[in-house]
């Protein structure tokens, strides 16, 4: 007798596996001793800055050009200069990685990105604000290195790295969501420095405990391989092991299918980063006179479809090989951007909601699982050497790359888009869907 279906069966469970979408024991197993604290500290990094380099999204356009005259093409270039500067620090932050160590530097930048956040929240000029903004590209290069050097060498085990770049993606996106909201609040209530003031002083207090965590921290196992306390040597001990572990560098680890990987993050940036500087015009034209605060959460709608995908991805990836997710993520996002420009194809709120929706969607399932695939690919290229050795000989160099990509995607997108877009929203957006879908069919 064939069993009947019931609709508990369904719930949290993906219906070809069996297996639930998300593994919440899986999850909590990374929680635990000194590998939590790591996470804690690399989790809580990259929601400051991502929540601060979101923050002015709904207001500067507007702002810079009602007090400065900012034309639509500058607002694009100070947008562009942090991430162009951040590019530039990528490519040699494998080498200061391995020099001073993964916990040093990314302090070191949470430092940095602090002052240059106050600096341009109290800065009143054009050109003011590109230096600041270009500081603030040089603090997130090491920032955003550390983290996937350090997630990368600590989690080791079968589908933690994945879990972890799920959850390090939730908390991005709990930061690109709160970032414009709060910052669009603040600005309404204490002006154009408050929000800045803000950030800067959250992450001089983040600064503070991981500093005193530190302090506190045990010495981990030397006879654990896979045990890492995020320095820059290697864990195993082995003298070979370190003489290999220099010997990696950014050219020895690239190959064409690596940097087909890293297109990756450069498509998913560089096409929000087109949009971004432009969606608060965009909105008001096609939804009608909205305030800040309304911007900003339209804005960080595009957020809670991508956190659900995150998550959901190490399940799926049991059941669908990387690159068809990384491909379908693609076509989704394609399709976001083709509704965003389609004011017509369903009401004009309808259009901009579920645009937003596919765009995040589409963000979780392609972003994901890049990194993880990009140093499993370099890994498999060192020989002689254990798997977790070799990962952790391959993660800076790695992440440098992937960071490198990803911040080339953000400054190229202001620049292109507030070329593109401005007078030809609706057909720059379907430009941007079709080289999507090319991509995903002509590279997966």
């Amino acid at each position: 007798m064939k069993r009947k279906w019931r609709f508990k069966d369904f719930k949290d469970f993906d219906l070809l596996t069996h297996r639930p979408l998300v593994d919440f024991p899986a999850i909590m197993a990374l929680c635990s001793g000194e590998r939590a604290v790591i996470l804690v500290t690399c989790l809580g990094a990259y929601f400051l800055s991502m929540a601060m380099i979101y923050q002015m999204s709904p207001f500067f356009e507007v702002y810079a050009r009602n007090n400065c005259g900012a034309s639509t093409v500058t607002v694009g270039l100070i947008f562009a200069a942090m991430p162009a500067t951040s590019f530039l620090g990528n490519l040699v932050m494998d080498v200061m990685i391995r020099k001073f160590g993964v916990e040093v530097m990314m302090n070191c930048g949470l430092i940095l990105l602090a002052m240059s956040s106050l600096g341009f929240g109290l800065s009143s000029s054009v050109t003011s604000w590109v230096i600041w903004r270009a500081m603030q590209g040089l603090a997130t290069a090491p920032i955003y290195t550390s983290i996937s050097t350090r997630l990368a060498r600590t989690f080791t085990g079968d589908g933690e790295f994945h879990r972890v770049v799920g959850l390090q993606e939730v908390c991005g996106n709990v930061g690109v969501t709160v970032g414009p909201l709060l910052g669009g609040m603040l600005f309404e209530f204490g002006g154009f420095a408050l929000p800045f003031i803000t950030s800067a002083a959250l992450h001089l207090i983040f600064v503070g405990i991981s500093l005193a965590s530190l302090l506190c921290k045990k010495k981990p196992d030397q006879s654990d391989p896979c045990v890492s306390d995020g320095s820059d040597g290697l864990e195993s001990g082995s003298s070979d092991g370190s003489q290999n572990s220099d010997s990696v560098t950014l050219c020895s680890v690239a190959s064409l299918r690596l940097f087909l990987l890293a297109g990756l993050p450069l498509l998913c940036l560089g096409v929000w980063g087109s949009f971004e500087p432009l969606l608060g015009e965009h909105f008001v034209k096609v939804l009608g006179p909205i305030d800040h605060s309304m911007i900003g959460f339209l804005m960080s709608l595009s957020a809670v479809p991508s956190t659900f995908a995150a998550i959901a991805v190490p399940s799926l990836l049991k059941c669908v090989r990387a690159k068809w997710l990384m491909a379908g993520g693609l076509l989704i996002y394609a399709c976001g951007s083709f509704a965003l420009g389609s004011a017509k194809l369903l009401t004009p709120w309808g259009s901009q909601i579920v645009g937003l929706l596919l765009i995040g969607c589409g963000w979780g399932l392609c972003w994901t699982p890049v990194l993880p695939s990009m140093v499993d690919s370099a890994a498999s290229k060192v020989l002689d050497v254990s798997p977790e050795l070799a990962r952790h000989m391959v993660s800076p160099s790695v992440s440098s790359i992937f960071n490198a990509f990803a911040a080339l995607g953000e400054a190229s997108g202001p620049m292109l888009g507030t070329w593109l877009l401005p007078h030809h929203f609706t057909l720059g957006s379907k430009i941007i869907a079709i080289f999507l879908v090319l991509y995903a069919v002509c590279t997966f």
